[in-house]
């Protein structure tokens, strides 16, 4: 599909002139004669021709000047190829993402860099040294893989060193980079659930139902409330784990619920400091449910 040059700017003699009427009041407000004898609208009008000719010859650039404009991308044009098809395949080239500046597109290349990568995180850690200015900066890639039967999944060496080597190639010059696993928390769950009286499951499938709940919302592949992971450095909280196990079909509500065998826990911090927390999730210790009647 050839690209469409587009018209830089319609606008004709007629409406410049207009145009530069328009502003005397603002910025001349004592020029008051705007017949055409007077010398200064004779002048309007010549500079409204003069640009007018200017945008005729903006909007009809020679082709020789546009495959030079494509060839400032590296992009040459080939003996008969139309010059449009020159224009898309340089757009092409300028639109093509080859840089990694901002976290986003770092997390991208990282996703993209190996097969079986299924989160990134950027993390931007500062060392403060009080002789040393500006401060020393490090941008950490955490990277969760694809490991769905693993409670805890944690990127071998041959993956670190391959995300790595495939980012820093993209990186700006002096951007200290490194691939590192997350940090795990271990939670345990106790739960004790009430089973709904009009439900057609039993003990053992609202058992099992809860079970899988609670592991899905904790899991650091599929967790958290929009299901594309535990976000890093978030809290385990325990009204959300009574929403998601009320929300299970067959419960009732929840009688009891322990985290890391206290019921007095309301908040479980993932870790300590800022910069722990950043790199943070959690993973499911142990997890018992118990199912009575009403």
């Amino acid at each position: 599909m050839p690209l469409p040059v587009p018209n830089l700017d319609d606008r004709n003699f007629d409406q410049l002139a207009t145009e530069g009427r328009s502003l005397i009041p603002r910025y001349f407000p004592q020029w008051t004669d705007h017949n055409l004898s007077d010398p200064g609208i004779t002048l309007l009008e010549l500079f409204a021709f003069l640009t007018d000719a200017a945008f005729y010859q903006i909007n009809r650039v020679p082709e020789r000047s546009l495959a030079a404009f494509a060839g400032l991308v590296n992009v040459t044009r080939a003996p008969g190829e139309p010059v449009s098809a020159t224009l898309a395949r340089a757009l092409e080239v300028i639109e093509r993402q080859e840089r990694a500046i901002t976290a986003d597109e770092l997390e991208g290349f990282a996703l993209s860099a190996v097969t079986g990568i299924a989160r990134a995180k950027v993390v931007l850690q500062t060392s403060e040294v009080p002789t040393v200015f500006p401060a020393e900066q490090v941008v950490k890639l955490v990277l969760v893989p694809d490991f769905p039967n693993d409670p805890a999944p944690r990127p071998g060496a041959a993956m670190l060193e391959a995300v790595f080597q495939g980012v820093r190639s993209r990186c700006l010059i002096g951007t200290r980079l490194r691939a590192t696993a997350p940090q795990y928390t271990p939670v345990s769950v106790d739960v004790t659930v009430v089973r709904d009286a009009s439900s057609r499951l039993g003990k053992d499938g609202v058992a099992a139902a809860v079970t899988g709940a609670v592991t899905r919302f904790l899991s650091p592949l599929s967790g958290g409330e929009d299901g594309s992971g535990w976000v890093f450095g978030r809290s385990v909280f325990r009204s959300e784990l009574d929403q998601v196990i009320e929300r299970v079909d067959g419960v009732d509500h929840v009688s009891r619920l322990l985290l890391n065998g206290d019921e007095d826990i309301d908040e479980l911090p993932l870790a300590e400091t800022e910069d722990l927390r950043a790199v943070s999730l959690v993973t499911l210790a142990r997890l018992t449910v118990a199912v009575m009647d009403l």
